[in-house]
């Protein structure tokens, strides 16, 4: 009898370690088994700083994962995150000689594309399709079994800076796991929230996590771009502390329960002074002012990104954000004035079992990362991984 397709996620992100256990159904859905979610330190915008620190909370958060679901999953799918992440474009154009595409000729030409040079000190994460062309005719998802001449593929290469990578392969090896799949987390969030309607007709995608935020862009059915702003909800925590002259705890508290964008109030708060032996009170405005320059800042960049992109009326579908700095009060509100387009917080869709434990904006990663994991393949614990790791590669190009 054949064992259950179950699946380990993992997203190690600077501020904490997610862990999903789920199960890939016949039916195609995701049933969410165990999840769980640790605090972690000596994380910085994906590069380990703190490699013991690190691995315990990556052991605990899928200890508690695989606790949940009676499962003791030890081969994992894991999130790769960091600014460090960069993208690479790549074509290829092959003809066909039978005169109908087939599987191996989309495979070829897609192979034939991600054959991009790149800088010694990198190495790729995944090569991800962009779409693919017929004859000149663009925008064909399936063309296999069409009649014609010639076949174009585009893709994305997203590689990363070799010893970051080896580093985060480090500490998960530490954990006690088996990495046998990397997803690039912007990626990975995207699938986690986005329904296939809207990445056809168009929508972009913010990641805003604690140290960084990925940006992808989503156009007919296939990611058109992705990238990382070094920027996330750290940096506005870091402001407060260093500018109202509190600690980071209390920082972190006030983003969360007080700070709001676009918002103009009066006040005070009271809070304890860094010494901890007096109390201190401080202005809202001033509160407001620190969270606004930061926000305005990180608006700017993302902007940068998205000025890549050509579209005559912008996202038909809007801008969809996940992420625990996603919560930041007033923040859809500031972003569709600032850009005229709808903005709306994701939260992981499609899913069964625990869901409503994953429905979370901060579980995006994991969600996408074990639903990657599902459609390339990842097989029964009976596979031994090298033999999983070979499939994986058979069925990149797909």
């Amino acid at each position: 009898m054949a064992k259950r397709p179950l699946i380990l996620a993992v997203d190690v992100g600077t501020t904490k370690v997610s862990a999903l256990v789920g199960e890939a159904r016949s039916d195609g859905e995701l049933t969410v088994l165990g999840i769980a979610a640790t605090p972690v330190a000596g994380m910085r915008r994906g590069l380990v700083y703190e490699v013991e620190r690190v691995a315990l909370a990556i052991r605990d958060a899928v200890n508690r994962a695989n606790s949940m679901a009676g499962t003791d999953l030890k081969e994992a799918a894991v999130a790769v995150n960091g600014d460090h992440l960069a993208v690479l474009e790549g074509q290829a154009r092959i003809g066909l000689k039978t005169g109908t595409v087939r599987e191996e000729d989309v495979e070829h030409a897609t192979h034939k594309a991600a054959q991009v040079a790149h800088d010694t000190d990198r190495e790729t994460v995944q090569v991800i399709r962009r779409g693919l062309a017929v004859d000149g005719f663009r925008g064909v998802v399936d063309p296999v079994g069409m009649v014609a001449h010639q076949l174009d593929a585009e893709v994305l290469v997203v590689t990363g800076v070799a010893t970051v990578l080896k580093n985060l392969k480090r500490v998960v090896t530490m954990a006690g796991l088996h990495p046998i799949l990397w997803v690039p987390a912007p990626r990975a969030s995207a699938d986690g929230v986005l329904a296939d309607d809207e990445k056809q007709i168009g929508v972009v995608h913010l990641d805003v996590g604690g140290g960084t935020t990925g940006v992808t862009v989503h156009r007919g059915g296939h990611i058109q771009y992705l990238g990382v702003v070094p920027l996330g909800g750290e940096s506005i925590t870091s402001d407060l502390s260093v500018g109202l002259g509190v600690v980071s705890t209390q920082a972190e508290r006030l983003k969360l329960e007080y700070a709001a964008v676009g918002a103009e109030r009066d006040g005070t708060l009271e809070v304890r002074a860094v010494s901890g032996q007096s109390v201190k009170l401080i202005a809202v405005k001033e509160l407001e002012e620190i969270v606004e320059a930061r926000v305005d800042e990180w608006a700017s960049m993302v902007e940068q990104h998205l000025s890549r992109i050509e579209w005559p009326k912008g996202p038909a579908a809007g801008v969809v954000m996940t992420g625990g700095g996603s919560l930041l009060k007033g923040l859809p509100s500031y972003l569709e004035n600032r850009w005229g387009w709808p903005v709306r917080l994701g939260v992981p869709i499609g899913l069964g079992g625990l869901s409503d434990l994953s429905r979370s904006p901060g579980y995006s990663v994991a969600v996408g990362v074990a639903r990657a994991a599902k459609s390339l393949g990842f097989r029964p614990q009976s596979e031994s991984w090298i033999q999983r790791l070979l499939q994986f590669w058979m069925t990149l190009w797909n």
